[in-house]
């Protein structure tokens, strides 16, 4: 069965790591920001693929798949509210940030799913 409460961990863990991994790109004063976006990005997703498996373990892959999707709604949201930017003006890319973004979640998840299967594979031997 679904776990609401540790899908909520999962997407509140996440906007932390990326909330925190804002301020130290801005505190670097990294002014690229096709880099900066792409490194948060990526270990954002990477780290949901990660958490969906663990806190949900009987549903990992909607997890993630529904995790990644929120969240990239969430930052589509914040950057036409906050920043002015309308980035609902183009729907291929935003089609394209939602597969790239819950591939990457879901590539992740089956890689942590496998390596949580070998360990308790390997406790049972």
């Amino acid at each position: 069965m679904f776990n609401l409460t540790g899908f909520l961990k999962g997407i509140g863990i996440v906007l932390a790591l990326f909330i925190f991994i804002s301020f130290l790109l801005g505190l670097f004063n990294i002014n690229q920001i096709a880099l900066s976006l792409s490194i948060l990005y990526v270990l954002c997703y990477v780290l949901n693929g990660v958490l969906a498996p663990i806190w949900n373990p009987e549903t990992p892959y909607f997890a993630s798949y529904l995790a990644s999707i929120s969240l990239t709604v969430i930052n589509l949201l914040f950057a036409v509210f906050v920043f002015d930017v309308m980035v609902f003006a183009d729907p291929a890319e935003i089609n394209k940030g939602l597969v790239r973004n819950s591939a990457i979640s879901l590539i992740v998840s089956f890689a942590v799913i496998q390596i949580l299967n070998r360990k308790k594979e390997l406790q049972n031997d």
